[in-house]
Formats: structure tokens, C-alpha cells, sequence
């Protein structure tokens, strides 16, 4: 028999079939807010003038592989992109240094259409609701909070660990069946961590690249997932 800890659940439409679920798992940028624009655009200006004719390699690097921290953007960009071997305390203070451009910018995202409808639904069903975002801790604490937010939800989590990571966890804190979860994100990094677990995936397209595998549940906006039953 199906595990059961929680007393309240709603039903969603996932891959075309309702669902009853437990537990849902929210992605950030993309998703909450429509803040991905913004962080693309802080990517190109982070990239060093001298390193400029580098640019278009690192964004191609960039959007295949948003979910992931900055730390890790700012890694490859050094490691596989200009080829240089750099100090953990260089690459921490260029991770600073793109939180300062970063962040401004991101504090002002609206959020995208029906996005913070659905997780009033939800919340109003009773069911807990998580953000787990690549962007570290601080930062993404700050953005939900200018949005007026921060209240809609039980838990924020920001990187690091990796979301793979962070989910496996969320799963065991709240005890929860990945069949009973859905993770909505933008990226193939947020479709790894809910294959990792097990878990529902909903693709909901923004500027990222999409993931790699098979998207079942596609929405526009977050508010087609909610049924009447």
C-alpha cells in the first residue's frame, strides 16, 4: 500500500491524469519569480573584459545548466572555459562579485502569471510547500521576501548541496512518497533531482534550455495543474 503520512493532500493533474499529492517542490527563478532574464544578463556582465571574447562559450554553458549554483558556473568558467587554475578564495570572491551584480536586478522580478495563485491554492489545501533553489541561501531568502513571499512557504533552501541532495532530504524531513511529490522547475537540473528521488516533475518553460528527458506534464502557467475535483 501507497505510504501516507500526511493529513492533507489536493489533487493535481500530472501528465494528464489527477493526482493526489502530498508535497510540493518549487524551483525559483523561472518559476516563482520571472527572474530569469535578469540572471542571464548578469551571467554575460560577470564574464571579465579580458576574458570577453570567451562570453558566448560560458552562456552556452550557462543555459544548459541552470538549476545549478553559481559557484559551479564561476568554477567552469575558469576551469573549462579560460583553462586557468585559480585559488578557492578567487573563485569565492567572484562569486561575490556576481551576487553584487546579481541580486539588484533580481530583487525588482515580478512574479510570472499564476505562479503565486497556485501556491496560495496550495496552501490553502494544507499541504507543505518547499522552495529549493540553486541560488545560495541569503540571496534567495531576500528575493522572496521583496516579492512579499517569504510567508507562503514552510521551508526555503538555497545551495549548496545540489538539489538531488536537498530533495532526497526534503523527502525524509517531511516523509513523504516521491510518487505523492512534485518538484516544478525550469531546467534540466531540476528534472534530474525529481528523477533522482522519484518524484513528479512539471516543466514550466522559461528562457533556460529545457531538460533532457521526457517532459510529461508541460504547463504555461502553474494554475493548469489545479482540477475542480
Amino acid at each position: 500500500m501507497e505510504k501516507r503520512v500526511h493529513e492533507s493532500w489536493m489533487n493535481l493533474l500530472i501528465a494528464g491524469s489527477t493526482t493526489q499529492i502530498d508535497l510540493v517542490v518549487f524551483d525559483c527563478d523561472g518559476v516563482l519569480l520571472d527572474s530569469m532574464g535578469v540572471k542571464i544578463q548578469a551571467f554575460r556582465d560577470w564574464v571579465p573584459e579580458k576574458y570577453a571574447h570567451l562570453r558566448e562559450d560560458f552562456m552556452n554553458i550557462v543555459m544548459g545548466g541552470f538549476g545549478r549554483a553559481r559557484l559551479h558556473h564561476v568554477k567552469s568558467f575558469y576551469s573549462e572555459i579560460a583553462r586557468e587554475e585559480v585559488s578557492p578564495e578567487f573563485i569565492e570572491a567572484e562569486v561575490d562579485r556576481f551576487t553584487g551584480i546579481c541580486e539588484p536586478l533580481c530583487a525588482t522580478a515580478p512574479w510570472r502569471p499564476g505562479s503565486r495563485e497556485f501556491v496560495e491554492a496550495c496552501m490553502a489545501a494544507g499541504i507543505p510547500r518547499y522552495v529549493l533553489s540553486g541560488t545560495p541561501q541569503r540571496p534567495l531568502e531576500d528575493m522572496l521576501e521583496s516579492t512579499g513571499g517569504t510567508d507562503l512557504f514552510d521551508v526555503i533552501i538555497g545551495s549548496p548541496p545540489a538539489k538531488p541532495e536537498s530533495l532526497a532530504g526534503i523527502l525524509t524531513e517531511t516523509q513523504t512518497a516521491p510518487q505523492r511529490t512534485v518538484f516544478i522547475g525550469d531546467a534540466n537540473a531540476d528534472q534530474e533531482a525529481a528523477l533522482h528521488v522519484g518524484a513528479h516533475f512539471v516543466y514550466f518553460p522559461s528562457e533556460a534550455n529545457a531538460p533532457l528527458a521526457p517532459t510529461p506534464t508541460v504547463v504555461n502557467d502553474l494554475r493548469e495543474l489545479l482540477t475542480s475535483e
